[in-house]
């Protein structure tokens, strides 16, 4: 309400300036504009923070080690080290409850940096090099140290960057965490993409590393079955 007090005398000084020509009614106008910004960036920021603080709330009730909720609030992607599950949380509105798809570790197959349907960096079960049913069986040759020397990188600009994960499920074998998805591309090499990737690039190291522990413990106890046998 009083932002739209503030809106109606910034256009009532507007008028007067217009109509007598004054100065000082202008500078007012100017003056009273820049306050109603103020108020309207304070309350966005007001609504932005009290939407964060239920989002956390709301992932926080579920068992984890370590998580991150997406810039829109619609996503969490979680790792649960104590029960060895990866979560991700989904809704379609902020206004709705989160649902849940759960994996033991075991049941992570593969993980890939995708920008723009392009792999830039995969991890998968049996070595990173081969063929990719994130690929739909596509032979890739990209290594987790291989990110940002890859080919794919040298594209200027991106539209969509997410992590793509196969996954344990035939229902729904491919999983996916979205990072960013714009309409309009934006350039690499702005600090906002920058960040993006750093961050979407840590969380393909952890689970990548997931995946390869539970590849040495199925080598460890296959290697022991036959020490028995």
């Amino acid at each position: 309400m009083f932002q739209l007090f503030l809106l109606l005398l910034e256009v009532i000084y507007l008028f007067l300036a217009f109509k007598t020509g004054k100065a000082l009614f202008f500078i007012i106008a100017v003056g009273l504009g820049f306050w109603w910004l103020y108020e309207l960036n304070k309350d966005v920021r007001k609504r932005n923070e009290a939407l964060l603080n239920d989002t956390i709330e709301q992932v926080e009730q579920y068992p984890h080690t370590r998580y991150i909720v997406s810039a829109d609030y619609l996503n969490a992607l979680m790792i649960d080290e104590y029960t060895n599950t990866l979560r991700i949380l989904e809704r379609e509105d902020i206004d709705d409850e989160f649902e849940k798809k759960e994996y033991h570790f075991q049941e992570i197959y593969e993980i890939a940096i995708v920008e723009d349907n392009k792999n830039v960096a995969l991890t998968s079960k049996g070595g990173v090099h081969g063929w990719s049913l994130i690929d739909g069986g596509a032979k890739i040759d990209v290594h987790v140290n291989d990110v940002e020397d890859s080919e794919e990188k040298k594209d200027k600009e991106v539209k969509k960057l997410m992590l793509k994960m196969v996954v344990d499920d035939l229902s729904s074998p491919i999983v996916e965490y979205v990072f960013l998805d714009n309409k309009q591309a934006i350039p690499k090499d702005l600090d906002e993409y920058k960040d993006l990737f750093k961050e979407c690039q840590k969380w393909y190291q952890k689970i990548s590393l997931i995946i390869k522990r539970n590849e040495v413990e199925k080598d460890r106890n296959e290697m022991v079955i036959k020490g028995w046998t």
